[in-house]
């Protein structure tokens, strides 16, 4: 659970990285492509080093290869859908409805993996999603279309989400105990590939500056692909997919905080109550009897 708990917060970073490159002309899609390019090198050279036979991408199954693509799938569509979603509703708003995966995740526990969670979790889980509301419902009266179609691309997120999440984990469960690094490596540069041709189809070019902008896409891909997936993915097989779910919304909880720190996006009491809320949830539906 705590290596899910530390991913998590780890992830949170990702928009402020996207937002921080985009005055520097990195697109959002050059971003993303940039962010598993970055963090699948990071990660191969991990394996490497690593004296985990199973943590070597030559001793993947093929099964592992099969489901790493249908992954890698599901996460490029989650990115490209994510960034567009920025652009709209801008990065807290957008990562918070990107996890609406935790409806998904839970669904997907209850029925197909036959998990029972009690009283606690679905109490947890009720107080977060009010909280995600009240963040939210403020200014769904007054907004234009374009408010709108974000919150739409923002749900498509989600649902991509919980798609990467679990083929994630049925890669790794194929591939056994301790292919997290081989499972991550080939998931990411995978995506990698599939996103490139999107990037070129766009107009946005793959090469980035020296100076800032390659600081920003090293430090977005060691962060929230090395490090934060790393830990995710690891965490994802100690952890019930049900509450796995509950967890990782604590990422875009914080990735909402740091745009209202960091970038001074103003919020009214009731979405304050609403991160408030979201992450009592957390902590109630994560805490053991």
């Amino acid at each position: 659970m705590w290596h899910l708990l530390i991913g998590a917060f780890i992830i949170s970073f990702s928009p402020v990285f996207v937002k921080l490159a985009g005055p520097y002309g990195v697109g959002g899609d050059a971003a993303a492509f940039h962010r598993v390019l970055i963090g699948g090198a990071g990660l191969y050279l991990a394996t490497l080093l690593s004296r985990e036979p199973r943590s070597k991408v030559s001793a993947m199954p093929r099964g592992g290869w099969w489901w790493s693509l249908v992954c890698a799938a599901f996460f490029a569509a989650d990115l490209v859908t994510w960034h567009v979603s920025i652009l709209y509703i801008g990065p807290g708003l957008a990562t918070l409805f990107g996890n609406f995966q935790v409806f998904i995740l839970a669904l997907w526990g209850i029925v197909f993996l036959k998990e029972k969670p009690g009283l606690r979790f679905f109490l947890g889980l009720g107080l977060a999603m009010a909280g995600l509301f009240a963040i939210v419902a403020p200014a769904w009266a007054s907004a234009g279309h374009d408010y709108q179609l974000g919150v739409i691309f923002g749900l498509m997120t989600g649902l991509f989400y919980a798609g990467f999440i679990i083929a994630l984990g049925r890669s790794m469960a194929v591939c056994g105990e301790g292919s997290q690094l081989a499972v991550m490596t080939v998931n990411s540069l995978m995506t990698a590939a599939l996103l490139l041709p999107v990037l070129l189809v766009r107009g946005e070019s793959p090469a980035l500056d020296v100076g800032m902008p390659l600081l920003l896409m090293a430090g977005y891909g060691i962060t929230s692909q090395l490090m934060g997936w790393a830990l995710i993915s690891r965490g994802l097989r100690e952890t019930r997919m049900s509450l796995a779910g509950l967890i990782l919304l604590l990422q875009p909880v914080l990735a909402y905080v740091w745009d209202l720190t960091l970038f001074s996006r103003p919020a009214g009491s009731a979405e304050l109550l609403g991160v408030a809320a979201t992450l009592v949830g957390i902590g109630l539906g994560v805490r053991r009897r």
